[in-house]
């Protein structure tokens, strides 16, 4: 029995069927990314290693499962998915999860640990919040149900977000800079401190 052929063969097809891939338009989901990490995605610049591959493969296996199990409940509706496109650029676009109750539904999981302190401060992290807020926003949707699940534990917790048309309408803005920086072929600034 080749046993590394057999990890290989997983691995291979784990990464092959992750999720993540070169985009041509910009991620309503990243937006809370530095500008420079935004425009080199675009620029096909990202390189996407093997962990990262193998955790957004478990991100959609619990996405998928939170889905069945909502809709075992009645209150998931299969399809309700929607891509979602600006008015002002079709290349700043996102994609749902699906709905509840005609209110935006958003996936995430975490780590048990992480999941503890989102739920004792009852803050979720930016990079969500920014990204519901643009789905919000270009979705035309009254708010959004976030489902936290831990990846180890199992344990759930679910959130209410309302729209905030200031912080949306900010994203925007600064989706328009990496758009127009990357029409130009001019590298926004570095702003997270992290790029190199």
């Amino acid at each position: 029995m080749d046993i590394q052929g057999i990890q290989d063969s997983l691995v291979r097809y784990t990464v092959e069927h992750s999720g993540p891939q070169m985009r041509d338009y910009l991620g309503m989901s990243r937006i809370a990314d530095c500008p420079l990490a935004l425009y080199r995605e675009m620029m096909g610049q990202r390189i996407i290693d093997v962990p990262t591959h193998l955790r957004f493969y478990a991100g959609y296996l619990w996405e998928r499962d939170v889905k069945a199990r909502l809709q075992a409940v009645g209150l998931y509706a299969p399809g309700s998915e929607r891509e979602l496109i600006a008015g002002w650029d079709a290349r700043f676009r996102g994609h749902t999860d699906g709905q509840i109750d005609g209110a935006l539904l958003e996936i995430k999981s975490t780590h048990s640990g992480r999941l503890d302190y989102i739920r004792s401060t009852r803050r979720i992290p930016r990079a969500h919040f920014y990204q519901v807020q643009c789905y919000l926003r270009h979705g035309g949707l009254p708010g959004a149900v976030l489902v936290y699940v831990a990846r180890d534990t199992g344990a759930l917790w679910v959130h209410a977000v309302d729209p905030v048309q200031t912080v949306a309408e900010n994203l925007d803005v600064k989706a328009r800079r990496v758009l127009a920086a990357v029409d130009a072929r001019t590298p926004p600034a570095c702003e997270c401190g992290r790029c190199l």
